[in-house]
């Protein structure tokens, strides 16, 4: 099986089965990253669609050696974010006012290891503590667990620096750590952890 920098590179010169793979590969990550900012389907559906007709279009011109992935997340990001604030009729924003949009994180609701009132009880306190984060808090903790990249990558999905990534990133965690505690804050990264 191909890697997806193999089929990122098969795409650049025009090859169209690994241009299919590609969308097919990342359509679906791609349209649930984008639900946690809205839950306007249409224009996520737009916005995947814009960022691979782009692609296509510029493949020439695109880097060679990319971390596909952490490309398609940024680039989704800002095509995404640009048609919410068309729906909105929004006029300027910059990187700092995007904590309007609300990126929301659901916990599935099959959690294995702790049954009935406990896991209530644990989600309850989850989103509360989520409730008190800003969005991008809760961005970063989306990329980090639900993604699993790194801070390198979040870094330049979020347009930050990756000392930046770092602060806010601890920032999540200390936030999580008033509502949890420290041994309750173990437990919960364990839980997300499983949940990747």
């Amino acid at each position: 099986m191909n890697t997806d920098l193999q089929i990122w590179q098969m795409f650049q010169v025009g090859h169209e089965p690994s241009f299919k793979v590609l969308f097919e590969r990342f359509n679906h990550v791609l349209f649930n990253y984008g639900f946690k900012f809205t839950q306007d389907e249409a224009i996520i559906e737009d916005s995947i669609q814009e960022l691979f007709v782009k692609l296509w279009c510029n493949k020439e011109n695109l880097s060679h050696s990319v971390s596909v992935k952490r490309y398609l997340y940024h680039a989704f990001r800002r095509v995404l974010i640009k048609k919410i604030e068309q729906s909105e009729r929004r006029t300027v924003i910059n990187n700092s006012s995007v904590d309007y949009l609300p990126f929301t994180i659901e916990l599935p609701h099959d959690l294995t290891m702790i049954r009935g009132e406990r896991v209530m009880e644990i989600r309850d306190k989850l989103n509360k503590a989520l409730e008190q984060m800003t969005a991008r808090q809760r961005e970063i903790i989306h990329l980090r667990f639900f993604e699993e990249l790194p801070y390198t990558e979040i870094a330049e999905i979020m347009g930050l620096s990756t000392k930046d990534t770092y602060k806010l990133y601890y920032r999540a965690l200390d936030s999580l750590k008033r509502q949890f505690g420290k041994f309750g804050l173990l437990v919960l990264l364990y839980l997300l952890n499983q949940l990747r």
